[in-house]
């Protein structure tokens, strides 16, 4: 296999100097030829050497999608500028962390989710970052015409060099700064290209955000072959179906949750279905039945399941065009020409067909470097493997099939299960759309499964049928003690399901829920028994007030729950004997009040101190939302003073907000 020694611009420079009319880009009714394309990144470069950058500088592009978005990150590199790729959703204070780790010289803006990029805004991006505003460009009031294009010294620059910089998803950790060069995503970029030959066309749809690794690699494999690419203006599911009707695209690249939102519409998957050959999806976990439903709608197109990182380049396996649909819907097909993978485990090295492990690949297809990181922590080993955290297992022809992430692997009783066959098997239930599974917190087994499910169109969600099957599918101990139904799961700025976000709503639903029931049966706040004397009064009287304040009561309200108390055991301690033992109290919070239980043994109500007791009673009554005493069939004696919370206090919301779980 011979690998390509070119630069992104010199394989763009031969389309445009073959087929200069063709379209290259096309947005909305913005059409872009190639050699129009290049006669713009010619400008772009042109643009940031005059302003004075110097090779290896880092200019950050943040905007939405559009022609210009492509072409300024072309005529970066072009300039031996180092793109810094960000993401179009972040916030400026979001982003000045990201900018500031990568030693940022020049800022391209374009539209955001947080500003309209208007050539105002420079002067705000300058105040914030430190760059000076000369070097803080607008994408969309720079009028590039007016730029002189001159001739660029390419002396000692090569397509290995750093291009650009993605920044990993971030976990808990800094996200990680990925460098890559034109070589690894040129060469990457045409074996796969060459894998998906029989069935790719020449206009295709992009239905991912650019900001994302995965586009930039679906706009070279368009540009770089001399084809047309389609942006539509959002990720939207309307907005892609008519983005395919209107260019008559044979090709579309996106993600499950929009392939989901297409067939889900009946008046877009018409648009869609007649004219999309192929379809294709990585970035996420999708079922087998997902795929045949998939296929089953667009009823014209293949479906091929790929896998990769942003430390890849993106995809680097990719089930076939001629694949049987087993292969393309069960794994993630098998690494293109020239690249290796395999399963690893510490234990036991590269490991047979069969085994899972840990997916590792070496390859022209790897990363230059994580930006600023030392080696121990540059993920890729002495011989050349890169360690992705994903677990799998190949069959023997190669296939790959993604079971899990490491950090995802729930360990329930000290054995290791992957949440993503379980999901499998939730999803193969008819009226289960969509699956997630989570751990949580498990006294017993350490942790346990819950279940997040959509539900299919049309079917309703019967929790004990589906339990049953799929206790039957995967055994009781591998079956969710839970199951929470969404009509949607959340979704990142990449249209893939939020993970996180996704299994904080879980355990935050699973709370509430636990709580509620706790409440049904009250949870105890505090128990105390004390001496039967009055000097025991008024301290647990103020500590009864103390506990209101602190559960969210008012001031006025709090202090009548201590003047309650204070009487309640002043009765209670007039009417009992000094022999008698302690006096219980307790306070318990319930759904609609708290509430105070006094309870002292082997009870005798002194006849002669009836006026006394209504007197006390009467100052009760004035003071609590509900009071009841009596003698309880063991003999001791019972008072209970409720006191409702105010009207716009949630106990639930308080308790999840204050209890650690």
């Amino acid at each position: 296999m011979q690998l390509i020694n070119k630069t992104y611009y010199e394989i763009i420079s031969e389309h445009a100097k073959n087929t200069p009319d063709a379209d290259a880009l096309v947005m909305d009714d913005e059409r872009l030829t190639y050699s129009e394309f290049v006669n713009k990144i010619d400008q772009v470069a042109s643009l940031l050497i005059s302003k004075g950058l110097q090779r290896g500088d880092k200019v950050a592009l943040w905007s939405n999608a559009s022609p210009a978005w492509l072409y300024t990150y072309y005529g970066i590199i072009r300039s031996g500028g180092i793109a810094l790729i960000l993401n179009a959703n972040l916030t400026v204070a979001d982003a000045k962390p990201l900018i500031e780790f990568a030693d940022t010289k020049f800022i391209y803006y374009g539209p955001t989710h947080d500003f309209g990029a208007d050539a105002s805004d420079a002067s705000m991006l300058s105040d914030v970052y430190g760059i000076p505003e000369s070097n803080i460009i607008s994408i969309k009031d720079t009028d590039l015409s007016q730029v002189e294009i001159i001739e660029i010294d390419m002396t000692g620059r090569d397509p290995h060099d750093d291009a650009y910089i993605i920044y990993t998803s971030g976990t808990t950790a800094f996200p990680k700064a990925v460098l890559s060069s034109q070589f690894a995503i040129t060469n990457i970029v045409r074996q796969l290209s060459l894998c998906i030959s029989s069935a790719r066309g020449q206009r295709a749809v992009l239905g991912v955000p650019l900001f994302h690794a995965y586009a930039i690699y679906v706009s070279w494999i368009y540009l770089s072959n001399g084809a047309t690419l389609v942006l539509p203006n959002r990720i939207k599911a309307d907005v892609i179906a008519n983005a395919v009707e209107k260019e008559d695209a044979s090709d579309l690249w996106s993600v499950a949750t929009i392939y989901q939102g297409i067939i889900d519409n009946e008046e877009l998957a018409a648009k869609v279905a007649p004219r999309v050959k192929i379809c294709t999806i990585a970035g996420s976990y999708t079922s087998p039945v997902q795929f045949m439903r998939f296929e089953a709608a667009l009823y014209n197109a293949t479906f091929l399941n790929m896998y990769g990182m942003t430390e890849t380049c993106a995809t680097y396996t990719t089930t076939r065009p001629e694949d049987d649909t087993y292969v393309r819907y069960n794994t993630v097909g098998r690494a293109v020409d020239g690249i290796e993978a395999a399963a690893w485990s510490e234990e036991n090295g590269i490991l047979p067909p069969g085994d899972v492990g840990e997916v590792i690949t070496r390859g022209y297809h790897l990363k230059n470097s994580y930006y600023k990181l030392p080696p121990e922590k540059q993920a890729i080993d002495a011989d050349g493997w890169l360690h992705s955290g994903d677990l799998g297992v190949f069959d023997e022809q190669g296939n790959l099939k993604i079971v899990g992430r490491i950090k995802d692997l729930i360990i329930k009783g000290g054995e290791n299960l992957a949440p993503a066959e379980i999901e499998k098997e939730v999803m193969t239930h008819p009226s289960i759309s969509g699956c997630r599974i989570f751990g949580y917190k498990d006294r017993i087994y350490g942790e346990n499964l819950g279940a997040c499910v959509t539900i299919t169109p049309g079917e309703t969600f019967d929790e004990e049928a589906v339990r049953a099957y799929v206790k039957d599918k995967v055994g009781s101990y591998k079956s969710p003690v839970y199951y929470f139904v969404y009509e949607s799961f959340p979704l990142n700025a990449n249209g893939k399901i939020d993970q996180r976000r996704l299994h904080a709503d879980m355990l935050n639903r699973m709370h509430r829920d636990q709580i509620s029931g706790k409440l049904d049966e009250g949870i105890v706040i505090t128990m105390i028994g004390i001496k039967n004397t009055t000097y025991n009064i008024t301290p647990v009287a103020a500590m009864m007030e103390e506990c209101a304040s602190n559960l969210g009561f008012s001031p006025q309200k709090a202090k009548k729950i201590r003047q309650a108390t204070e009487e309640a055991l002043y009765m209670r301690v007039n009417e009992t004997a000094e022999d008698i033992g302690d006096i219980h109290v307790m306070l318990v919070c319930l759904k609609d009040v708290i509430r105070i239980i006094i309870t002292d043994p082997d009870m005798e109500i002194d006849p002669e101190r009836e006026d006394e007791r209504k007197l006390s009673m009467a100052i009760i009554y004035n003071l609590v939302d509900d009071f009841s005493r009596k003698i309880l069939d063991n003999g001791r004696y019972e008072a209970r003073m409720d006191f409702a919370y105010d009207k716009d206090f949630d106990i639930k919301e308080f308790l999840m907000q204050h209890e650690k779980f």
